[in-house]
């Protein structure tokens, strides 16, 4: 077997001793079958969408490579604010996230509030974006908790105003919940970068030398802690520019952005609309290469300015209501999407419910009652991929980790570069490959009606 060797080691002559003994090598092969695995549907699905972008595709009579599709794309209405849509939000969601998490970690490393912060990660990561961005929803909706809570003592409304929050024109609602669920996500990562950045003692350094807590930690400890976030900022910014849950429920809808648009153009009824659909997913992802080049980009000029405020030598030694304001948004994102889920767990239950009562008139499990006979499917068939898929990346994980420790500890890290391949899905946006891997629409998605067996 490839990588797996059982050799026999001719042993000492002793009595009673086995003639030899069998040696079972770890096997080297895994690496490369995770990145066969990794890799594999990603490139197979971005030929399955190249060649219909290209207007190949001969099961909807697509039998020569053209460039129609594009131009029908160019050519649909409000196209370019579906673009506009992708990099604006894309780029203010992971320039918030990031600003946020530096803020937080700089204003809390050290204290009490820090601890509170890595106790508080867990709950917030294991929410789903799409819960995360419903809760956010019924949270500043016009109708929604917060307009309730603060009508009509506050804003004297007695009715819902007639505001365009959720789905605004801008996505400012859809930034703030990518912000949401990202900021605990770079946290995480921000955390496990401080032991291999000596954090502490740079910021110590920095304290007594005067500064204050939050400039000495920018100076000192955010040079060496961004070279291990570049990555999840990376990802971040791919997520966040492409994303589709979220879109659909916190973004606007006309024209909605680019990723949410090219789903609609892979589920509409005219399957025409596919040839489309492939060229807008090259675009998408030409769009997060250009969103990841603008990045590195400000990096750059991030990069300048801060070696020019380092050598300017201020302190600012009297940081603490910046400190205290870090700390409010830091309680302010954990109250959001804890109160949003409340809101949802209330809005499952509740009966009649007029504006601006703040609690509903009545409970009752009617919701539930009528929906509960079809969940059991659903949420098995989630629960099973779910646990298979973790259960698989745990494997290939431990196994690569396995492997990687004794190359090493052979002088062999040579040998293992291209395992930064395995990042590569992280930077493809989904919606990139994941249209070449549908079935055929020439068999699969026709009705009944139009199969050729059926026609009468």
């Amino acid at each position: 077997m490839s990588g797996l060797s059982i050799s026999t080691a001719p042993s000492r002559q002793s009595s009673g001793a086995p003639l030899g003994r069998m040696r079972l090598r770890w096997p080297g092969i895994w690496p490369a079958l995770t990145l066969a695995l990794m890799l594999g549907p990603i490139a197979a699905g971005l030929l399955g969408t190249a060649l219909p972008a290209f207007g190949f595709l001969p099961a909807l009579g697509g039998d020569s490579l053209s460039l129609a599709p594009f131009r029908e794309l160019a050519a649909t209405p409000g196209i370019a604010a579906s673009i506009r849509l992708s990099v604006t939000t894309g780029l203010m969601a992971t320039a918030l996230s990031l600003a946020v998490t530096v803020a937080i970690v700089a204003a809390t490393q050290g204290t009490r509030a820090f601890a509170l912060v890595e106790r508080a990660l867990s709950p917030l990561l294991s929410v789903p974006h799409a819960a995360a961005a419903f809760g956010i929803a019924f949270l500043i909706a016009p109708s929604g908790w917060i307009a309730r809570l603060l009508s009509p003592w506050a804003t004297g409304w007695q009715q819902p105003p007639d505001l365009l929050i959720v789905g605004d024109p801008f996505g400012l609602a859809l930034v703030a919940g990518l912000v949401a669920k990202e900021v605990p996500f770079l946290l995480l990562m921000t955390i496990a970068a401080l032991g291999q950045a000596d954090a502490r003692r740079a910021r110590l350094v920095a304290l007594t030398l005067g500064h204050g807590p939050m400039a000495g930690w920018a100076k000192t400890v955010l040079p060496a802690v961004y070279r291990q976030l570049r990555l999840p900022v990376f990802a971040v910014l791919a997520y966040s520019m492409s994303v589709v849950d979220v879109a659909r429920i916190l973004g606007p809808t006309t024209p909605p952005p680019l990723s949410v648009l090219l789903v609609e153009w892979m589920q509409d009824a005219d399957l025409t609309l596919r040839f489309r659909a492939a060229a807008g997913a090259l675009l998408q992802i030409g769009l997060v290469g250009a969103g990841l080049v603008v990045w590195i980009g400000l990096e750059r000029l991030a990069g300048a300015l801060g070696r020019a405020w380092t050598v300017a030598g201020w302190r600012h030694a009297g940081d603490t209501a910046m400190r205290l304001a870090a700390q409010a948004v830091a309680l302010a994102l954990s109250l959001a999407v804890t109160a949003g889920l409340a809101g949802l767990a209330l809005w499952s239950v509740a009966g009649l419910w007029r504006f601006p009562d703040a609690w509903p008139g009545m409970l009752q499990g009617r919701v539930w009652a009528r929906e509960a006979p079809g969940l059991a499917e659903p949420i098995l068939a989630t629960a099973a991929i779910a646990i298979t898929a973790a259960l698989v990346a745990l494997a290939l994980t431990v196994a690569c980790l396995e492997t990687e420790h004794r190359r090493n500890a052979r002088g062999g890290a040579a040998r293992s570069r291209g395992l930064w391949l395995l990042y590569l899905p992280l930077l493809v946006p989904q919606t990139g490959f994941l249209f070449g891997r549908q079935p055929d629409p020439g068999r699969g998605d026709l009705q009944p009606e139009q199969e050729p067996g059926l026609r009468h």
